[in-house]
């Protein structure tokens, strides 16, 4: 019984799923891509009137080199480039190999937002994910075609979104799920858990629990994150 009682004990406490999706919003200043000139074009061009209401331009979402100057961990699964009042925008999110022994597993998945220009490349901002040490099935992805650049307050900066899933268990239940938003530097998220049907049916009913920073900014944004999290939030098993 006590063997029994320890095995519970490890498979529910030896999977770190904390802290979650850790953001870094990044001044030019205090980016190391950039040198105090380069920031003070990015900070201006950030701040400049006349840029206002300009729309941003064409969205590429296709895989393609990144700077050499720049540094990431893991591999791109996804990224988008446009231009708007920040100027030329470079996003992607990668995601780490699993990292395994006998007993548990790892994974790390991040989020990275450039601005470029002739003189380097500034980080606007870095979003952090992972588990660490679980002991039984492992899931940190990336949701595919999820990544979607928008100009919802038609203000001439992008919005940028993307929805990852990540889950630690040893049972048939739902993942928990993550849509993060940004504009510019400001971040906002829906966390909550997936829906899971078994053989078309409803077997677990899941959660959506938009972050209060949503009630700061034009409902436009609220309302674009729920729908999209409603176009994902259902895990299929079966027929």
């Amino acid at each position: 019984m006590r063997t029994c009682f320890l095995l519970i004990l490890i498979l529910v406490m030896g999977c770190n799923k904390e802290p979650a999706d850790v953001s870094e919003k990044i001044s030019g200043k205090d980016s190391p891509h950039v040198n105090s000139e380069n920031a003070e074009k990015f900070n201006k061009a950030e701040n400049d009137p006349a840029n206002d209401k300009k729309p941003i331009g064409y969205v590429q979402y296709s895989i393609s080199k990144i700077p050499g100057d720049i540094q990431y961990k893991g591999s791109v699964t996804a990224m988008a480039k446009w231009e708007d009042k920040l100027g030329e925008n470079l996003l992607f999110v990668t995601e780490t190999a699993e990292n395994s022994n006998e007993e548990t597993r790892s994974k790390e998945l991040y989020g990275y937002h450039f601005i470029l220009n002739d003189e380097g490349a500034v980080q606007l901002w870095r979003i952090y994910d992972f588990i660490k040490d679980c002991p039984v099935d492992l899931t940190l992805s990336y949701m595919d075609k999820s990544l979607e650049i928008t100009d919802l307050d038609s203000n001439g900066i992008a919005e940028s979104s993307f929805i990852y899933r990540m889950g630690c268990k040893g049972d048939v239940s739902s993942d928990d799920m993550k849509l993060i938003m940004h504009e510019g530097k400001e971040k906002y998220a829906i966390r909550g858990i997936m829906d899971m049907t078994l053989n078309g049916k409803l077997y677990q009913k899941g959660e959506m629990n938009p972050d209060p920073s949503y009630d700061n900014v034009s409902d436009s944004f609220k309302e674009y994150s729920i729908s999209k999290w409603n176009k994902f939030r259902t895990d299929e098993i079966g027929n």
